[in-house]
């Protein structure tokens, strides 16, 4: 039979219907370690400027959902906005088709858990229900790099699903959210260029507009059936065609795009990564008095990302921590690149001077693998490796850095936050979670 549904009810019917009881147990456990780096990236994050300004302008606010990190709680949406600031906030949280899932969902599910008062075993669905949409957000529309946003564009969409699947929304429902979150996608990538923070506050509003859409759509707010890929929907609007429309629905429900998902040991962009991996494993044989030239091959996605290019001298960290240059030549000299607190440092000399000799290459073919080539003294160093290849997520690996980045926090219950967070599936209600999340009494 001729399946006659659109994206939008496809898709709908797989979020309404995602069920720990039903998912491959891998895939739960996964969902577990996904929610416990997000609250470890955004726990680490307290203080920082971005989540403070948009505490400046929600915190009179006053509902049911936990800030992470603080005694005050929020409406839902303004919750998801700060919480989605706070795990993006060291730009050390994951990646997964271009977009940075757990910084857009799991604000979203979790704001919406508490206030529902939902077991953890739900906030573990709509955790993976978000992600996969996030992930098949991007898979449709691929061409709205580099003139879009996919963390902002793809990740309104996710962050709605989440949402949808926390309020129990059935199909028709689910899909009139999607559908409004599709309208409401947006965002673009200049600030990396600047280093100014819309970028950061755009991942905030597109968890925020994701339940926004949800609720909307609990509340009677309708969509087109056709928002994706209608005439002037979204795959016309950010890809240009529909020429990748079925790799939104296909395999959905057999394919977990969670699975695909990797994280960050260092506190900088998912593109210099891998430079700084390959760069450590050269440090050993480097030697800044004979260098003549480093040269950094990538993948055309990873060279045009806004920012990348980016050149001394660096004004602000966010210059920095996207930069192939700063972080290359920073992986090269044995800096501390795993230590956020480094890429204030944003004005040291060696790297600056180094980071003049480091040029850039766009690699045309063999799309997914990074070189750092280093000559010096007549020889040549080189390192290569498939682009996030490293980055792949253990339990062992997560936990170690929730204790690492979250050190400085006296207060914090690590071992019980851990403790929860693997064993959510069984967890009657949420708030026994969020309670552990909250910060120390003034």
């Amino acid at each position: 039979m001729t399946d006659t549904r659109t994206i939008s009810q496809t898709l709908a019917q797989f979020v309404q219907g995602v069920d720990t009881a039903r998912l491959p147990a891998r895939v739960v456990e996964l969902a577990k370690i996904r929610l416990l780096d997000s609250l470890s990236t955004a726990l680490a994050a307290r203080g920082l400027h971005v989540p403070g300004t948009v505490l400046a302008v929600v915190g009179r606010n006053s509902g049911p959902a936990t800030v992470i990190g603080q005694r005050h709680t929020l409406p839902p949406i303004d919750a998801a906005f700060a919480n989605a600031t706070l795990v993006n906030g060291r730009s050390q949280d994951d990646f997964m088709q271009k977009s940075h899932p757990g910084a857009l969902t799991v604000p979203a599910a979790l704001a919406i858990a508490e206030q529902c008062a939902r077991s953890g075993a739900e906030v573990l669905a709509g955790i993976v229900a978000g992600y996969e949409i996030v992930g098949r957000m991007y898979l449709g529309a691929p061409g709205m790099l580099p003139r879009f946003r996919a963390s902002g564009v793809a990740g309104t969409v996710g962050a709605a699903a989440a949402a949808s699947r926390m309020l129990r929304l059935d199909a028709a429902r689910t899909a009139d959210a999607l559908g409004c979150a599709a309208l409401f996608a947006h965002g673009f990538g200049e600030g990396f260029f600047s280093g100014t923070n819309e970028v950061k506050l755009n991942v905030g509003m597109a968890s925020r507009n994701g339940v926004t859409a949800a609720l909307l759509a609990q509340a009677g707010a309708t969509a087109s059936p056709t928002a994706f890929e209608g005439e002037a929907g979204y795959l016309r609007a950010f890809d240009g065609s529909l020429a990748h429309a079925a790799d939104m629905t296909r395999d959905l429900g057999n394919r977990f795009l969670i699975e695909e998902t990797v994280y960050k040991e260092c506190p900088v962009c998912i593109f210099t990564q891998t430079p700084i991996v390959l760069a450590r494993t050269l440090a050993p044989k480097f030697d800044a008095a004979r260098v003549e030239r480093v040269v950094v091959t990538s993948p055309e996605l990873t060279h045009t990302n806004p920012g990348f290019i980016n050149e001394g001298p660096y004004e602000t960290h966010l210059q920095a921590v996207v930069s192939a240059r700063f972080c290359t030549a920073a992986a090269l000299l044995g800096r501390p690149v795993e230590d956020y607190d480094y890429y204030d440092h944003v004005g040291d000399p060696e790297v600056i001077a180094l980071g003049k000799k480091i040029e850039l290459q766009m690699r045309t073919s063999d799309l997914h693998r990074v070189d750092v080539d280093v000559y010096q003294g007549g020889g040549l160093l080189q390192a290569s490796g498939i682009e996030t290849e490293t980055l792949f997520p253990t339990a062992d690996k997560v936990i170690a850095k929730f204790g690492r980045i979250t050190q400085h926090l006296s207060w914090l219950e690590r071992d019980r936050i851990v403790e929860t967070v693997l064993a959510l599936d069984r967890l009657p209600e949420i708030g026994a979670l969020t309670a552990l999340l909250k910060g120390p009494a003034d």
